[in-house]
């Protein structure tokens, strides 16, 4: 159940994301991954997947969990004032030394050079043309004006950026080159061509750090290394008290998942979380495809998540499996709600959807009851109703402070750090 807690309000709190999306879109938020294995995945298994998933989902019976008594399917077990163990990081200097670090190698102040001829590792400012060397005709998509080139990148073919270091700024030069056998443009693979390039500007990294760099960084209230330094530490403390937070919850909701005995769920209440899962995962293909340029189907991104997770069966039992865990997840709440007296009101469903509505930056709707007329608002109420038992369960947890760590550079504080100043 561990590996599936991540995706219990996905489906329900998707809103304040995909206003204008209405009812089939409001049940994904996952974003597509986008690295290799998706495509890997997708092509190794959406055969299969497809072969697999033969749901009949138009026809499915369904009923809502208001239909239900939650405590006939499950037992509770020790909920209310359960107790854990967390660990805090600690921001050490190091840490912070890091995050500037990385901020600096990703993001270095950039000086002009007029004293010298053009360096491998320095960026140039281009002027470029390229011809077919037989014909001197220049060929489409070899001319630019005003580009920017690392050199030692690697991002132009082979001899280009080689070809301009020594070169000076307004010099002009001849590159006789030639494109890969294999290159993806069939027009150009294989073929001799001359570049003629002019270097307009050099510019190079500035040897070190200054409070110059810093305040050109566009960080909130970062005027100066020292306020830089700041900053730093107060983002790592912050993305420290997340951390905390997020494993708090996720074992106070762990703990309980695995302390309730969970008796036959209804599979009508199974399937309509399985319609769910099936609207999350069209709308996630469509949005790779979008996005990616790749077309992915239903049963590509189906496949996907199966091979990830190792799963040896059928979509039909993979899709079967996830929406039953789902539905335990949210009879388990609604059990501990309705022990507890803990509603959720129609004006809170309300000021949810109208701050959904009001932030959207697109919508498809002229005003905001035509929005809310074509939503399922129990999916939202389920999922406030989650929200606020987990609040309750962990509001209600003993944590015992597990001996503390430092926190040092991970991928995910200098990713977040490169993301920020990009921003």
């Amino acid at each position: 159940m561990k590996k599936k807690l991540s995706v219990l309000l996905a489906g329900v709190m998707v809103c304040t994301m995909f206003t204008a999306c209405g009812k089939e879109a409001a049940e994904g938020n996952e974003s597509a991954a986008t690295d290799s294995s998706v495509e890997a995945a997708a092509t190794e298994n959406s055969a299969e997947a497809a072969s697999g998933l033969t749901i009949d989902f138009d026809n499915l019976e369904t009923k809502v969990l208001g239909d239900v008594k939650a405590s006939d399917y499950v037992t509770l077990g020790e909920y209310n004032g359960i107790t854990l163990e967390a660990k805090q990081e600690a921001v050490t200097d190091a840490a912070v030394e890091d995050y500037v670090n990385n901020l600096w190698s990703s993001n270095p102040l950039m000086l002009e050079i007029t004293d010298r001829t053009v360096q491998d590792g320095d960026t140039v400012d281009i002027d470029y043309v390229g011809k077919y060397a037989d014909t001197k005709e220049a060929f489409d998509g070899g001319t630019a004006e005003g580009a920017s080139l690392k050199i030692g990148s690697n991002t132009y073919i082979d001899g280009f950026e080689s070809g301009l270091v020594g070169a000076e700024v307004g010099e002009t030069r001849d590159l006789n080159l030639t494109f890969p056998e294999d290159y993806g443009a069939e027009n150009l693979a294989g073929k001799d061509v001359i570049f003629t390039v002019t270097v307009n500007k050099i510019t190079a990294p500035d040897s070190e750090m200054s409070d110059e760099w810093a305040a050109g960084l566009g960080l909130d209230g970062v005027t100066d290394l020292a306020s830089l330094k700041e900053y730093a530490f107060n983002t790592l403390t912050e993305q420290a008290k997340a951390k905390y937070d997020s494993t708090v919850e996720n074992t106070a909701v762990q703990m309980v998942y695995d302390a309730a005995v969970f008796g036959d769920i209804p599979q009508e209440l199974v399937n309509r979380y399985m319609l769910q899962q099936k609207q999350m995962l069209d709308y996630q293909a469509t949005m790779y495809s979008y996005y990616y340029g790749q077309q992915l189907t239903t049963a590509d991104m189906l496949s996907m998540y199966m091979n990830n997770e190792g799963f040896v069966g059928t979509a039909d039992d993979y899709l079967n499996d996830i929406s039953k865990d789902m539905a335990q997840q949210y009879i388990l709440f609604q059990a501990i709600a309705d022990e507890q007296g803990i509603e959720v009101s129609e004006d809170e469903i309300n000021d949810y959807l109208k701050n959904a509505y009001d932030n959207a930056s697109t919508t498809s709707f002229s005003s905001f009851e035509e929005y809310k007329a074509s939503l399922d608002l129990e999916i939202y109420r389920e999922g406030l109703m989650a929200d606020k038992v987990v609040e309750f369960i962990v509001n209600n947890a003993h944590v015992v402070q597990a001996e503390t760590t430092e926190v040092g550079e991970t991928a995910e504080a200098a990713g977040e750090a490169s993301s920020t100043v990009a921003e």
